[in-house]
């Protein structure tokens, strides 16, 4: 049973800018009385993370089951990558035209476990069950580990893109008790075409302020560069590469008892 990551090169850049991000809590709407910003190692909450899902690899296996993997496929410019890797993609993009969205929709969405198959991205925004984006259920695990309330709170989320901004804003303002829980925020989205004294305003009224720019002497709470949301974003790649292997097995195992069923039928 495999779960398959797909990200392209503009999903990767799109990424990258939020390994920083800060979060800014003013409980009750009042200022922070600290001078500077409690830091939140992403990397201790990505490893208490990491340790819940290796316990329950061990579990898998321990019941019988095959050890879940990960493949990974790069499609793109990815700076992440050996150099002889980014130069064999570089030359492939100077020669053809690679349709993002058709590729990600080619994944299987049980086995989606980045999140951005059509389906999984609707059934998000529907506040249902699905594979979840592994940096905004970073960020979403973050403030939740870190007991930042979010109910009634106004948030702001500087970025609109597809695979960050977005996401974290639906896992923020969503019903918390609806199928998959939200934050029940309310969620203004701020982007490029955001005039700057717009942006002033709303993030002046803000109580969470979920960006990638540095503000460490306004905000209540912050996670680092390194070791805030990238680790995370890896830990919870974790988590959804052995909820896709459970739910594949249910899966199979429903096939088969049909399987059956349709025997007995028939005889």
């Amino acid at each position: 049973m495999a779960a398959t990551s797909l990200m392209s090169a503009l999903a990767a850049r799109l990424f990258r800018p939020a390994q920083s991000c800060c979060l800014r809590h003013r409980p009750f709407h009042l200022a922070t009385v600290r001078n500077e910003a409690v830091v939140i190692s992403g990397r201790k909450l990505a490893q208490q993370i990491k340790q819940e899902v290796r316990q329950e690899v061990e579990e898998w296996v321990a019941s019988g089951n095959k050890l879940p993997y990960l493949s990974v496929i790069l499609i793109g410019e990815n700076p992440a990558s050996h150099s002889y890797v980014l130069n064999k993609t570089r030359a492939a993009a100077d020669v053809e035209h690679i349709d993002e969205r058709k590729i990600c929709n080619a994944v299987s969405p049980d086995k989606d476990v980045d999140g951005f198959h059509v389906i999984n991205v609707g059934r998000m925004c529907l506040d249902q069950y699905s594979m979840l984006p592994a940096t905004p259920w970073g960020v979403w695990e973050i403030i939740k580990r870190t007991g930042i309330p979010t109910l009634g709170k106004n948030v702001v989320v500087a970025g609109r893109s597809k695979n960050v901004g977005m996401p974290i804003a639906m896992l923020l303002h969503t019903d918390g008790a609806h199928e998959r829980p939200g934050g029940d925020a309310t969620v203004t989205i701020c982007h490029r075409y955001t005039p700057k004294e717009q942006l002033k305003k709303h993030t002046v009224l803000a109580d969470i302020v979920v960006s990638a720019a540095g503000v460490r002497k306004k905000a209540g709470y912050i996670t680092p560069v390194p070791g805030g949301v990238g680790p995370m974003t890896v830990a919870m790649l974790m988590k959804n590469t052995i909820i896709a292997a459970k739910k594949l097995l249910r899966l199979e195992e429903r096939e088969v008892l049909k399987s059956k069923e349709l025997g007995v039928a028939t005889n």
